[in-house]
């Protein structure tokens, strides 16, 4: 275990510039200069749906092959997969504690820990075996935040910890990044909320790339999706040699002209795909 201190030159810059940073930090692992030029914290709910998941496994497992260092909390859910999907593309990944470093919180992500000491930074403010008690967390939010130069937010209920991660970047002049949910979805409150307030709406992760400066190859890349509607119409456009009628999408996919209207509006919302004129789609490049 080792430990820096603010004054000491290998304390992270970013974190240096935040209101009232950590005095110390304990160290498990070591910091490299590319955590430090290139850190993404992606946070979101414990009590994810499958669609979180899915989104955190394909931002998480996209950024750390472009090279992207993931920045979590270790809870359950979202940090979770962000983490593991990081480390297994071979990336790496900081996991900041609300906890001390010989207390791992949740106990069951104890071999996670682990593995990303091999490839990564466990780190914390606290004593090393203090508890995770709970106002370290919004403490802990506050470091997540402070060391990335942006936040993504996968999946948040509108009272969810990873508001207060966005506050604290918003706070910092740091960018933050929201997957866009469904409206009745209680899991989906933060985030929409957070986008109605100024965050980027994300469904592509080389979107992301573009704000680090990271030029990716203009190839279309599958985006994520909230239901098999979106994904079977976007599949019906993407296989279309042009661009295509919503009246053919009607007649191919077998679904009502409602729903097919209403998954059209979704998709063109979240910039998937564009409306050529004249009721004609394409896939968005």
């Amino acid at each position: 275990m080792k430990i820096i201190k603010l004054e000491d030159q290998n304390y992270p810059p970013l974190l240096k510039e935040i209101f009232n940073p950590p005095q110390k930090l304990y160290l498990e692992g070591d910091f490299i200069e590319s955590d430090f030029e290139k850190l993404i914290a992606i946070v979101g709910t414990r009590k994810f749906s499958s669609y979180g998941k899915e989104a955190a496994i394909y931002f998480a497992e996209n950024l750390a092959r472009a090279g992207l260092t993931i920045v979590s909390g270790l809870a359950r859910g979202i940090d979770t997969f962000a983490h593991q999907s990081a480390l297994e593309v071979g990336g790496r990944t900081i996991a900041v504690l609300g906890s001390g470093l010989s207390n791992i919180y949740p106990s069951e992500n104890k071999q996670l820990a682990r593995n990303i000491i091999k490839s990564g930074v466990l780190v914390s403010e606290f004593e090393p075996d203090e508890g995770p008690l709970p106002y370290h967390f919004p403490q802990r939010n506050r470091i997540i935040a402070g060391l990335s130069k942006a936040t993504l937010v996968i999946e948040a209920p509108i009272k969810s910890g990873s508001l207060i991660t966005a506050r604290f970047a918003l706070e910092q002049n740091r960018e933050v990044f929201c997957v866009p949910g469904s409206i009745f979805s209680n899991n989906s409150e933060g985030t929409n909320y957070l986008i109605s307030e100024g965050a980027k709406l994300v469904s592509d992760y080389r979107e992301i790339l573009r704000e680090f400066g990271i030029e990716t190859e203009d190839k279309i890349v599958k985006p994520i999706f909230k239901n098999q509607e979106e994904n079977l119409i976007y599949e019906i456009i993407l296989d279309s040699d042009q661009a295509i009628s919503v009246d053919e999408i009607i007649k191919i996919s077998r679904l009502t002209p409602q729903l097919v209207n209403a998954t059209i509006s979704m998709l063109e919302l979240t910039d998937v795909i564009k409306d050529l004129g004249g009721g004609k789609y394409t896939v968005r490049s």
